[in-house]
């Protein structure tokens, strides 16, 4: 299940940089600049969770085939290449989130000064989350060092090779990451829809690709989180609530494309002119220019009619 969900998520994430990626336009917009970085960091967590399923498997047929649980030590484990990419995927996501939805909130509540100093947003995006991610991961690895020699449960995992308190705090980015991030977004797009100031109110597009995005990682990775932060004490009593929860997290990573696709017409016409029949579709900068030209349907059906022509 996991090497399944791990695929077919990592597998959006790349049609979703192939979309981004494939148009001039919209890979040189600091918004969807933005949007790729988040996406880059979902990616990480797809592949862990395929690279884990792929792990267990491997880990499985030989404890069948062998009838022996073989002997791991705690920095064994953090070295799993799997639970490094799984480091990874537990905190950026969050991180970035939570950078998208301050810099949203700046935009809305001092859009003078932001307009002035945040010209650079994806670049700040980027590098500070990178600042917050490396040290956070260091600290596990000095963790697992430290205890490089106690003996843990074969299959590893963040608490075997990180500790309790480790994987406790790991919970805790995923919970309240996704949480204040989802938080601010409501109080952001509150905000910008009850001004009357236009450059305010341009920013209603840009939060509400956040606010959907942080709901969604809320229900899928925050509440069940949230369980599995119990199931650290209550391990037998909780371990079937929490277990689905590498699946929800897995989703949330790979759900991103559907929101942009519902909510952003110029990348649901970069998707269908790249994946659909390029003979029948307008791309989106045609079509905008079509209506700047005029209003009347005539003008856009000689539009269609050229692209047809040059087909």
């Amino acid at each position: 299940m996991n090497v399944f969900f791990g695929a077919i998520c990592f597998s959006l994430n790349i049609v979703l940089f192939s979309v981004f990626l494939s148009s001039p336009t919209l890979r040189k917009k600091h918004r969807n600049r933005i949007l790729m970085i988040l996406g880059l960091a979902d990616t990480f967590n797809t592949l862990a969770i395929l690279f884990m399923g792929k792990n267990r498997v491997e880990l499985y047929t030989e404890v069948i085939q062998t009838h022996n649980l073989p002997t791991r030590t705690a920095w064994q484990c953090a070295i799993e290449p799997w639970l490094i990419l799984r480091g990874i995927g537990d905190i950026w996501p969050p991180v970035v989130q939570m950078v998208i939805g301050i810099q949203r909130a700046l935009a809305v509540f001092a859009p003078i000064w932001f307009h002035k100093n945040g010209r650079n947003r994806s670049s700040f995006l980027f590098g500070s989350t990178l600042v917050i991610l490396l040290p956070t991961l260091l600290i596990g690895f000095v963790i697992a060092y430290i205890n490089r020699n106690m003996k843990v449960l074969y299959y590893c995992g963040r608490k075997a090779a990180f500790g309790k308190n480790y994987a406790i705090f790991i919970y805790i980015i995923n919970i309240f990451g996704y949480l204040f991030s989802f938080l601010i977004n409501c109080i952001t797009m509150i905000k910008a829809s009850s001004t009357i100031n236009k450059l305010v109110r341009r920013q209603i597009i840009n939060v509400r690709y956040s606010l959907v995005i942080s709901f969604i990682s809320f229900i899928l990775v925050s509440i069940p989180n949230m369980i599995s932060i119990l199931s650290v004490h209550y391990e037998e009593v909780l371990s079937f609530i929490s277990k689905p929860s590498t699946y929800f997290t897995c989703i949330n990573s790979g759900i991103n494309i559907f929101v942009y696709l519902s909510l952003n017409a110029e990348f649901r016409h970069q998707f269908k002119y790249l994946f659909c029949n390029k003979k029948r579709v307008v791309t989106y900068g045609e079509a905008e220019k079509a209506s700047k030209g005029s209003k009347t349907r005539h003008h856009v059906d000689l539009v269609v009619h050229s692209v047809h022509s040059l087909a």
